[in-house]
């Protein structure tokens, strides 16, 4: 039988083990919901961190020898339940099924969360909530960016489905700043805004030869500062809608640099 504590221990090794992908995109899709609103930002550092470090192979090991260990009890659980003497059969029964039913279960859940970054990746070019909960992609894209300077670099652009390369884009980052920020919740409100603003202007974009593509918006709701990560956002992105949006949401916000 998989008690609560073996239960909780599977999930924390699966979270660690998929760079907190699956809690991410919960947290970002109730924030994005307008339902709660986290600064998550320790979260996205300390997946950062596993993803720099490479942490995740320890602890894909460490879920796998979890998933055995629970196979293991599991038959050994049955074995045991089967090979007791127990009068009412019934409840023998009931007693394997329940216990088979819990195992599959944290097995599921554990595997979900596994696969949940390999499930989204393909997918990231569809909505900015999966973007941000791929902080593995995230990493590569900014370092990609600190590495190169214009011209010949590896990108994901997020009006296309697999990752390009293109002589023509130029890797920037666009840097506002926000006033009245004064918590967490209020940077991931304008990560949100920006987002979907940014998203609806690559559809608009789509049907022309705009080579714009978002990597990563980051918000530091102490520093007051925003910035937007990706390829050619200086000559495609409308930064006057961003900041008139910002303002009518209580956010004044102006244009600082683009490095």
């Amino acid at each position: 039988m998989v008690t609560k504590p073996m239960q909780y221990l599977g999930l924390g090794l699966a979270l660690l083990a998929s760079d907190l992908s699956l809690l991410l995109l919960t947290l970002n899709c109730l924030s994005w919901m307008d339902i709660l609103h986290m600064d998550l930002t320790f979260m996205e550092q300390a997946a950062e961190t596993i993803f720099a470090k490479q942490w995740q192979l320890y602890f894909q090991t460490a879920t796998l020898a979890w998933l055995m260990l629970v196979l293991i009890s599991a038959v050994k659980s049955d074995g045991s339940v089967g090979a007791s003497v127990d009068e009412n059969k019934e409840e023998t029964k009931e007693k394997k099924y329940s216990n088979g039913g819990a195992v599959m279960k944290s097995i599921s859940i554990v595997v979900l969360t596994l696969l949940t970054p390999h499930v989204l990746k393909p997918h990231r070019h569809r909505h900015p909530i999966l973007r941000r909960s791929l902080i593995s992609t995230q990493s590569t894209l900014v370092i990609n960016n600190q590495h190169h300077d214009g011209g010949g670099v590896d990108s994901v652009n997020t009006n296309d489905k697999a990752t390009v390369t293109s002589s023509s884009v130029t890797r920037q980052e666009l840097v506002f700043s926000v006033d009245n920020m004064t918590c967490g919740g209020c940077g991931s409100h304008v990560r949100n805004l920006v987002e979907a603003n940014l998203n609806q202007q690559q559809q608009e974009q789509s049907s022309s030869s705009s080579s714009m593509s978002i990597d990563k918006v980051a918000v530091d709701w102490r520093a007051g500062v925003l910035s937007i990560y990706g390829g050619d956002l200086k000559e495609f992105v409308d930064q006057s809608v961003i900041i008139e949006i910002l303002k009518k949401e209580g956010y004044p916000t102006s244009f600082l640099y683009v490095n």
